[in-house]
Protein backbone atom coordinates (compact mmCIF):
# COMPACT_ATOMS: atom_id res chain seq x y z
CA UNK A 1 0.00 0.00 0.00
CA UNK A 2 1.64 3.62 -0.96
CA UNK A 3 2.52 5.69 2.52
CA UNK A 4 1.17 8.77 2.30
CA UNK A 5 2.75 12.38 2.88
CA UNK A 6 1.61 13.99 6.54
CA UNK A 7 1.03 17.58 6.01
CA UNK A 8 -0.02 20.69 8.17
CA UNK A 9 -2.55 22.71 6.03
CA UNK A 10 -3.56 26.19 7.06
CA UNK A 11 -7.08 26.98 5.47
CA UNK A 12 -7.16 30.96 4.77
CA UNK A 13 -11.04 31.56 4.12
CA UNK A 14 -12.19 34.52 2.94
CA UNK A 15 -15.63 35.71 4.79
CA UNK A 16 -15.64 39.40 3.26
CA UNK A 17 -18.85 41.24 2.06
CA UNK A 18 -18.83 40.47 -1.23
CA UNK A 19 -18.73 36.59 -0.39
CA UNK A 20 -22.64 36.54 0.66
CA UNK A 21 -23.27 36.88 -3.39
CA UNK A 22 -26.04 34.27 -3.97
CA UNK A 23 -24.65 32.75 -7.49
CA UNK A 24 -22.98 29.83 -5.93
CA UNK A 25 -25.60 27.81 -3.90
CA UNK A 26 -26.58 28.77 -1.28
CA UNK A 27 -23.87 32.00 -1.62
CA UNK A 28 -20.11 31.80 -1.86
CA UNK A 29 -19.11 31.70 1.50
CA UNK A 30 -21.16 28.46 2.49
CA UNK A 31 -20.15 27.06 -0.98
CA UNK A 32 -16.37 27.18 0.68
CA UNK A 33 -17.07 26.17 4.04
CA UNK A 34 -18.33 22.99 2.23
CA UNK A 35 -15.16 22.35 0.29
CA UNK A 36 -13.61 22.63 3.31
CA UNK A 37 -15.46 20.52 5.13
CA UNK A 38 -15.05 17.84 2.48
CA UNK A 39 -11.32 18.40 2.10
CA UNK A 40 -11.40 17.38 6.13
CA UNK A 41 -13.72 14.48 5.38
CA UNK A 42 -11.36 13.19 2.38
CA UNK A 43 -8.17 13.72 4.34
CA UNK A 44 -9.03 12.26 7.52
CA UNK A 45 -10.20 8.57 5.26
CA UNK A 46 -7.47 8.86 3.41
CA UNK A 47 -4.82 9.10 6.17
CA UNK A 48 -6.51 6.45 8.26
CA UNK A 49 -6.52 4.28 5.42
CA UNK A 50 -2.80 5.02 4.82
CA UNK A 51 -1.67 5.59 8.15
CA UNK A 52 -1.55 9.21 7.72
CA UNK A 53 -1.51 12.32 9.71
CA UNK A 54 -2.31 15.57 8.46
CA UNK A 55 -3.10 18.39 11.20
CA UNK A 56 -5.50 21.39 10.03
CA UNK A 57 -5.11 25.49 11.00
CA UNK A 58 -7.76 28.22 9.61
CA UNK A 59 -7.94 31.88 9.41
CA UNK A 60 -10.67 33.86 8.55
CA UNK A 61 -10.28 36.87 6.63
CA UNK A 62 -12.50 39.86 6.98
CA UNK A 63 -10.95 43.50 7.54
CA UNK A 64 -8.70 42.18 9.63
CA UNK A 65 -7.23 38.58 9.72
CA UNK A 66 -8.54 36.17 12.24
CA UNK A 67 -6.60 32.76 13.98
CA UNK A 68 -8.86 30.10 14.24
CA UNK A 69 -7.20 27.36 14.75
CA UNK A 70 -3.64 26.52 14.64
CA UNK A 71 -1.98 23.23 15.36
CA UNK A 72 -1.69 23.40 18.84
CA UNK A 73 -5.55 23.41 19.07
CA UNK A 74 -5.37 19.64 17.48
CA UNK A 75 -8.73 20.87 15.74
CA UNK A 76 -10.33 18.20 12.96
CA UNK A 77 -13.74 17.40 11.92
CA UNK A 78 -15.82 18.30 14.98
CA UNK A 79 -14.28 21.53 15.37
CA UNK A 80 -14.38 22.64 12.04
CA UNK A 81 -18.31 21.45 11.97
CA UNK A 82 -18.90 23.11 15.05
CA UNK A 83 -17.14 26.74 14.29
CA UNK A 84 -18.15 27.35 10.61
CA UNK A 85 -22.08 27.19 10.49
CA UNK A 86 -21.84 30.32 12.88
CA UNK A 87 -19.46 32.22 10.50
CA UNK A 88 -20.95 35.37 8.60
CA UNK A 89 -20.14 37.64 6.31
CA UNK A 90 -18.60 41.09 6.91
CA UNK A 91 -16.62 43.85 6.40
CA UNK A 92 -13.50 43.81 3.09
CA UNK A 93 -10.91 41.12 2.21
CA UNK A 94 -7.25 41.54 4.40
CA UNK A 95 -5.97 38.48 1.77
CA UNK A 96 -2.56 39.65 2.46
CA UNK A 97 -3.00 39.95 6.25
CA UNK A 98 -4.19 36.22 6.10
CA UNK A 99 -1.69 34.85 4.12
CA UNK A 100 1.10 36.68 6.44
CA UNK A 101 -1.03 34.90 9.66
CA UNK A 102 -0.82 31.60 7.81
CA UNK A 103 3.06 31.74 6.64
CA UNK A 104 3.16 32.08 10.64
CA UNK A 105 1.07 29.25 11.70
CA UNK A 106 3.08 27.07 9.60
CA UNK A 107 6.72 28.60 10.32
CA UNK A 108 5.75 27.75 14.32
CA UNK A 109 4.95 24.03 13.25
CA UNK A 110 8.26 24.42 11.23
CA UNK A 111 10.43 25.02 14.40
CA UNK A 112 8.40 22.43 16.65
CA UNK A 113 7.51 19.89 14.82
CA UNK A 114 9.77 19.53 10.94
CA UNK A 115 8.07 16.04 9.88
CA UNK A 116 5.35 17.09 8.02
CA UNK A 117 5.14 19.62 4.47
CA UNK A 118 3.38 22.89 4.78
CA UNK A 119 0.88 23.93 2.89
CA UNK A 120 -2.19 26.91 2.54
CA UNK A 121 -5.71 26.46 0.37
CA UNK A 122 -7.32 29.94 0.39
CA UNK A 123 -11.00 30.15 -0.18
CA UNK A 124 -12.21 33.52 -1.64
CA UNK A 125 -13.53 35.63 -4.77
CA UNK A 126 -10.64 37.16 -4.83
CA UNK A 127 -11.59 40.62 -4.42
CA UNK A 128 -8.96 42.22 -1.56
CA UNK A 129 -8.38 44.95 -0.70
CA UNK A 130 -4.46 46.04 -1.20
CA UNK A 131 -2.96 46.64 2.19
CA UNK A 132 0.84 46.83 3.49
CA UNK A 133 1.25 43.18 3.41
CA UNK A 134 1.10 42.33 -0.17
CA UNK A 135 -0.27 38.80 -1.26
CA UNK A 136 2.07 38.09 -4.11
CA UNK A 137 4.84 38.74 -1.75
CA UNK A 138 3.48 36.36 0.80
CA UNK A 139 3.30 33.85 -1.80
CA UNK A 140 6.74 34.13 -2.26
CA UNK A 141 7.99 33.97 0.82
CA UNK A 142 5.60 30.87 1.11
CA UNK A 143 7.59 29.52 -1.92
CA UNK A 144 11.32 30.11 -0.08
CA UNK A 145 9.67 28.39 2.94
CA UNK A 146 8.75 25.03 1.10
CA UNK A 147 4.89 25.98 1.29
CA UNK A 148 2.61 25.26 -1.63
CA UNK A 149 -0.71 27.11 -1.97
CA UNK A 150 -3.58 25.90 -3.59
CA UNK A 151 -6.41 28.28 -4.31
CA UNK A 152 -10.49 28.52 -5.28
CA UNK A 153 -11.69 31.28 -6.41
CA UNK A 154 -15.83 31.75 -6.68
CA UNK A 155 -16.92 34.32 -8.66
CA UNK A 156 -15.90 36.43 -12.28
CA UNK A 157 -12.02 36.19 -12.91
CA UNK A 158 -10.69 38.87 -14.23
CA UNK A 159 -7.53 38.85 -17.04
CA UNK A 160 -5.12 37.74 -14.67
CA UNK A 161 -6.93 37.14 -11.21
CA UNK A 162 -4.83 37.74 -7.66
CA UNK A 163 -5.01 33.98 -6.79
CA UNK A 164 -3.62 32.22 -10.22
CA UNK A 165 -0.57 34.65 -9.69
CA UNK A 166 -0.15 33.51 -6.00
CA UNK A 167 -0.55 29.87 -6.82
CA UNK A 168 1.72 30.26 -9.49
CA UNK A 169 4.19 32.29 -7.29
CA UNK A 170 3.68 28.90 -4.46
CA UNK A 171 3.86 26.13 -6.74
CA UNK A 172 0.14 25.21 -6.38
CA UNK A 173 -3.04 24.47 -7.81
CA UNK A 174 -5.70 26.50 -8.72
CA UNK A 175 -9.53 26.25 -9.72
CA UNK A 176 -12.00 28.92 -10.81
CA UNK A 177 -15.05 27.55 -9.65
CA UNK A 178 -18.00 27.01 -11.82
CA UNK A 179 -20.34 26.19 -9.13
CA UNK A 180 -20.79 24.43 -5.87
CA UNK A 181 -20.03 20.71 -6.91
CA UNK A 182 -17.02 21.90 -9.00
CA UNK A 183 -15.41 22.77 -5.94
CA UNK A 184 -16.31 19.69 -3.81
CA UNK A 185 -14.65 17.31 -6.79
CA UNK A 186 -11.73 19.90 -6.63
CA UNK A 187 -10.50 19.35 -2.96
CA UNK A 188 -11.36 16.19 -2.91
CA UNK A 189 -8.85 15.30 -5.32
CA UNK A 190 -6.50 17.45 -3.81
CA UNK A 191 -6.82 15.86 0.00
CA UNK A 192 -6.26 12.45 -1.57
CA UNK A 193 -2.93 13.33 -3.77
CA UNK A 194 -0.77 13.11 -0.52
CA UNK A 195 0.39 9.72 -1.49
CA UNK A 196 4.59 9.26 -1.97
CA UNK A 197 5.52 8.96 -5.18
CA UNK A 198 6.34 5.30 -6.38
CA UNK A 199 10.12 4.57 -4.93
CA UNK A 200 10.60 7.79 -3.42
CA UNK A 201 11.05 7.83 0.70
CA UNK A 202 9.50 9.52 3.43
CA UNK A 203 12.47 11.57 4.46
CA UNK A 204 12.88 12.64 0.28
CA UNK A 205 9.38 14.36 0.17
CA UNK A 206 10.00 17.10 3.26
CA UNK A 207 10.30 20.49 2.26
CA UNK A 208 13.93 21.18 1.88
CA UNK A 209 14.40 25.28 3.59
CA UNK A 210 17.32 26.55 2.56
CA UNK A 211 19.96 27.59 5.65
CA UNK A 212 19.81 30.96 4.96
CA UNK A 213 16.02 30.65 5.73
CA UNK A 214 15.94 28.27 8.77
CA UNK A 215 18.44 30.69 10.44
CA UNK A 216 15.76 33.31 9.93
CA UNK A 217 13.13 31.05 11.53
CA UNK A 218 15.12 29.77 13.65
CA UNK A 219 14.53 30.48 17.71
CA UNK A 220 18.10 31.69 19.58
CA UNK A 221 18.66 29.88 22.82
CA UNK A 222 17.85 31.89 25.89
CA UNK A 223 20.26 32.85 28.99
CA UNK A 224 18.81 32.59 32.13
CA UNK A 225 18.52 36.09 32.51
CA UNK A 226 16.36 36.36 29.06
CA UNK A 227 14.56 33.46 30.19
CA UNK A 228 13.62 34.99 33.24
CA UNK A 229 12.32 38.26 31.64
CA UNK A 230 10.66 36.44 29.11
CA UNK A 231 7.00 35.03 28.71
CA UNK A 232 5.17 33.71 32.05
CA UNK A 233 5.62 30.42 30.33
CA UNK A 234 9.71 30.66 30.72
CA UNK A 235 9.63 32.32 33.55
CA UNK A 236 7.64 28.74 34.54
CA UNK A 237 10.53 27.00 33.32
CA UNK A 238 13.24 28.28 35.13
CA UNK A 239 11.10 28.09 38.67
CA UNK A 240 10.34 24.27 37.74
CA UNK A 241 14.16 23.79 36.77
CA UNK A 242 15.57 25.62 40.26
CA UNK A 243 14.05 22.65 42.11
CA UNK A 244 17.23 20.92 41.55
CA UNK A 245 21.18 21.59 40.64
CA UNK A 246 20.11 19.86 37.19
CA UNK A 247 19.11 23.51 35.79
CA UNK A 248 22.83 23.61 35.68
CA UNK A 249 23.72 20.55 33.77
CA UNK A 250 24.01 20.43 30.18
CA UNK A 251 21.56 17.91 28.24
CA UNK A 252 24.29 17.14 25.68
CA UNK A 253 27.50 16.63 28.12
CA UNK A 254 25.94 16.24 31.02
CA UNK A 255 28.30 18.28 32.81
CA UNK A 256 28.21 21.96 34.31
CA UNK A 257 31.65 23.33 33.19
CA UNK A 258 31.55 23.96 29.77
CA UNK A 259 34.20 20.92 27.88
CA UNK A 260 36.13 23.42 25.68
CA UNK A 261 35.79 27.17 27.42
CA UNK A 262 36.16 25.01 30.77
CA UNK A 263 33.71 27.82 32.19
CA UNK A 264 30.62 27.05 34.50
CA UNK A 265 27.52 26.77 33.32
CA UNK A 266 25.93 30.35 34.34
CA UNK A 267 28.35 31.38 32.02
CA UNK A 268 28.67 29.15 29.18
CA UNK A 269 25.20 27.42 29.11
CA UNK A 270 21.88 28.43 27.55
CA UNK A 271 18.04 27.20 27.51
CA UNK A 272 15.51 25.62 25.03
CA UNK A 273 13.22 28.83 24.83
CA UNK A 274 10.51 26.22 24.08
CA UNK A 275 11.21 23.64 26.70
CA UNK A 276 13.42 25.28 29.27
CA UNK A 277 16.55 21.87 28.13
CA UNK A 278 20.00 23.27 29.36
CA UNK A 279 22.54 23.27 27.11
CA UNK A 280 26.36 24.89 26.74
CA UNK A 281 26.85 26.59 23.71
CA UNK A 282 29.77 24.87 22.51
CA UNK A 283 27.86 21.65 22.99
CA UNK A 284 25.14 22.68 20.96
CA UNK A 285 27.13 23.91 18.42
CA UNK A 286 28.73 20.55 17.96
CA UNK A 287 25.54 18.66 18.27
CA UNK A 288 24.71 20.95 15.10
CA UNK A 289 27.15 19.56 13.25
CA UNK A 290 26.55 16.16 13.82
CA UNK A 291 23.14 16.61 12.90
CA UNK A 292 23.38 17.76 9.49
CA UNK A 293 26.94 17.15 8.25
CA UNK A 294 25.70 19.75 5.37
CA UNK A 295 24.87 22.40 7.53
CA UNK A 296 27.49 25.38 9.35
CA UNK A 297 26.99 24.28 13.04
CA UNK A 298 24.75 27.29 14.01
CA UNK A 299 21.35 25.30 13.24
CA UNK A 300 19.60 22.24 15.38
CA UNK A 301 16.96 20.95 17.08
CA UNK A 302 16.38 20.84 20.37
CA UNK A 303 17.63 17.57 22.26
CA UNK A 304 14.78 16.99 23.98
CA UNK A 305 11.17 18.85 22.46
CA UNK A 306 13.26 19.54 18.83
CA UNK A 307 12.02 22.77 18.65
CA UNK A 308 14.30 24.62 15.80
CA UNK A 309 16.84 26.88 17.56
CA UNK A 310 20.24 28.52 16.51
CA UNK A 311 23.58 29.79 17.97
CA UNK A 312 25.63 32.91 17.13
CA UNK A 313 27.75 32.37 14.46
CA UNK A 314 30.71 32.94 17.02
CA UNK A 315 30.39 30.42 18.93
CA UNK A 316 30.16 28.17 15.69
CA UNK A 317 33.79 29.67 15.06
CA UNK A 318 35.18 29.21 18.24
CA UNK A 319 34.27 25.67 18.43
CA UNK A 320 35.83 25.43 15.09
CA UNK A 321 38.96 26.79 16.22
CA UNK A 322 39.43 24.99 18.72
CA UNK A 323 38.76 21.36 16.89
CA UNK A 324 41.35 22.71 14.31
CA UNK A 325 44.06 23.68 17.04
CA UNK A 326 43.57 19.95 18.61
CA UNK A 327 43.95 18.56 14.86
CA UNK A 328 47.28 20.89 14.17
CA UNK A 329 48.42 19.60 17.73
CA UNK A 330 48.20 15.97 16.60
CA UNK A 331 49.50 16.01 13.08
CA UNK A 332 52.29 17.95 14.09
CA UNK A 333 52.99 15.40 17.29
CA UNK A 334 53.27 18.32 19.48
CA UNK A 335 52.37 17.06 22.79
CA UNK A 336 51.08 19.46 25.27
CA UNK A 337 51.98 19.31 29.25
CA UNK A 338 49.74 17.67 30.82
CA UNK A 339 48.27 18.45 34.72
CA UNK A 340 48.87 15.36 37.09
CA UNK A 341 46.25 15.78 39.61
CA UNK A 342 45.04 13.17 42.50
CA UNK A 343 41.77 11.28 41.80
CA UNK A 344 40.20 10.35 45.59
CA UNK A 345 38.08 7.83 45.78
CA UNK A 346 35.06 8.15 48.17
CA UNK A 347 31.71 6.66 48.31
CA UNK A 348 28.92 8.26 46.49
CA UNK A 349 26.66 9.39 49.34
CA UNK A 350 29.96 11.49 50.94
CA UNK A 351 30.34 13.40 48.11
CA UNK A 352 26.06 14.16 48.73
CA UNK A 353 24.27 16.51 46.26
CA UNK A 354 27.76 16.67 43.94
CA UNK A 355 27.05 13.31 43.02
CA UNK A 356 23.63 12.91 42.83
CA UNK A 357 22.99 15.72 40.42
CA UNK A 358 26.01 14.91 38.24
CA UNK A 359 26.93 12.24 35.69
CA UNK A 360 29.85 10.29 34.74
CA UNK A 361 31.45 11.39 31.66
CA UNK A 362 32.23 8.47 30.35
CA UNK A 363 28.64 6.46 30.45
CA UNK A 364 26.87 8.87 31.09
CA UNK A 365 25.14 6.79 33.73
CA UNK A 366 24.12 8.06 37.54
CA UNK A 367 25.41 6.95 41.01
CA UNK A 368 24.32 5.03 43.71
CA UNK A 369 24.49 6.10 47.21
CA UNK A 370 26.91 3.25 47.92
CA UNK A 371 28.97 2.40 45.41
CA UNK A 372 32.74 4.15 45.11
CA UNK A 373 33.36 6.78 42.73
CA UNK A 374 36.39 8.59 41.27
CA UNK A 375 36.81 12.15 41.63
CA UNK A 376 39.18 14.24 39.63
CA UNK A 377 41.04 16.38 42.00
CA UNK A 378 41.16 19.61 39.14
CA UNK A 379 39.40 21.86 41.58
CA UNK A 380 37.87 23.43 38.40
CA UNK A 381 36.77 20.24 37.26
CA UNK A 382 35.91 18.20 40.23
CA UNK A 383 34.47 15.25 37.72
CA UNK A 384 33.09 12.12 39.27
CA UNK A 385 33.82 8.72 37.64
CA UNK A 386 32.48 5.03 38.29
CA UNK A 387 35.66 2.91 39.22
CA UNK A 388 34.98 0.80 36.36
CA UNK A 389 34.76 3.55 33.91
CA UNK A 390 37.90 5.07 35.36
CA UNK A 391 39.77 2.47 34.70
CA UNK A 392 38.48 2.35 30.97
CA UNK A 393 40.16 5.94 30.66
CA UNK A 394 43.21 6.04 28.34
CA UNK A 395 45.98 7.18 30.86
CA UNK A 396 43.51 7.72 33.08
CA UNK A 397 43.37 11.40 31.19
CA UNK A 398 39.73 13.26 32.68
CA UNK A 399 37.72 13.59 29.86
CA UNK A 400 36.12 17.09 30.73
CA UNK A 401 39.64 19.08 32.32
CA UNK A 402 42.19 16.84 30.60
CA UNK A 403 44.39 16.56 33.51
CA UNK A 404 46.02 12.93 34.33
CA UNK A 405 44.59 11.79 37.34
CA UNK A 406 46.89 9.42 39.40
CA UNK A 407 44.45 7.55 42.15
CA UNK A 408 45.25 8.03 45.43
CA UNK A 409 44.46 5.23 48.31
Amino acid sequence: MPETISEAIVFVLDASRSMFRSDYSPNRLDACKLGIIEFIQARLLNDSENSGASAFGLVVVKSQAKKIFDFTDLAKLDEFSNYLPDLVCGGKSALGEGLGMAIKILIEDIRTNGARVPRIFIFSDGAYTPSKIDPLKMASLANQLGMKINAVQLGEVQAYSILKQITEKANGQFLHAKNTENIIRFVQNIAQSNFLPPGSSADASKSRIPQPILKKIASPLLTETQMTKGSKDQQDLIARLRGTKSYEKCSICFQTNDPISKTDFSISGAYCPNCGTPMHYSCASLWAKNQNKEGDGTIFRCVHCLYLLKIPASIKTAVQMHQNLKQEMRSEGMQTKTQTVQASVYYARELGDEALYSACPVCSGIFEEDEKVIKCGNRTCNAIYHVKCYDKLKDHQCKVCGSKMVKMF
